[in-house]
């Protein structure tokens, strides 16, 4: 199955242009406007990941993995593409970046099915009942978001140095679609790490990891989350 890796660049003149999704909130802009990329299945399910990042001169820059090659839809949008096949051995020591959406589950009434929550505001409740201070609070936040990725990452073929992972750009998403309200937090993560199985990571760069308890990439993949890359280091 053929993947590619894209860089897609919309200006804001083209994004303007867009109105229906620009007044719907960033992450469901970011959701409408990668669908634009390809027109030819309008009923396709989503194969594609992306990650939206803050381009230059108020334009719009994603990175995303798709198994179909992208298309502009506009003259001004910029789409650089190209087959995308990682191969990396363990024993490389590679820098690691991923935007996920982290839960944990968490039982409800006796009888009832277990409810998702932020692993950060999870922690943040629990922290609070004990009656921590706000640095202790916050360092529980951090701790817990770190603890999702660590678990995950053996199913990645990585070994994280936690040392050297930064947990920022913690943002809570709201989304309204369709008369509906959804609420969705992203953590940005980036750091070190020692490819432990080169098959497994690329499994995992290829939004594929193995189907594990702890392994997925986390939920909100159609929202900008989920896409893992990394860069050999030197």
């Amino acid at each position: 199955m053929s993947h590619y890796l894209s860089r897609i660049t919309v200006p804001a003149s083209a994004a303007v242009c867009e109105s229906d999704v620009m007044i719907a909130g960033n992450a469901y802009r970011d959701h409408r406007l990668m669908w634009k990329l390809f027109p030819d299945a309008p009923d396709a399910k989503r194969d594609f990941l992306f990650r939206a990042e803050q381009g230059a001169n108020g334009h719009l820059l994603y990175y995303l993995l798709s198994q179909r090659p992208p298309q502009a839809w506009h003259s001004a949008v910029r789409v650089e593409s190209k087959p995308y096949r990682p191969e990396l051995d363990a024993g490389e020591w590679v820098h690691f970046s991923l935007r996920a959406n982290p839960v944990v589950a968490r039982p409800k009434e006796k009888g009832l099915r277990s409810q998702r929550h932020d692993v950060m505001m999870a922690a943040k409740t629990e922290a609070r009942a004990k009656g921590l201070s706000p640095g202790d609070t916050q360092a529980a936040m951090t701790g817990a978001a770190l603890d999702w990725l660590t678990r995950r990452a053996a199913a990645w073929g990585l070994e994280i140095d936690v040392d050297e992972v930064q947990v920022d750009a913690y943002f809570q998403h709201v989304l309204h679609s369709k008369g509906r309200r959804m609420r969705f937090s992203s953590i940005d993560y980036q750091g070190m790490a020692r490819v432990a199985d080169g098959d497994k990571l690329a499994q995992a760069l290829l939004g594929q990891p193995a189907v594990a308890p702890h392994s997925s990439l986390g939920h909100a993949l159609g929202f900008g989350c989920g896409l893992l890359l990394v860069k050999r280091l030197p």
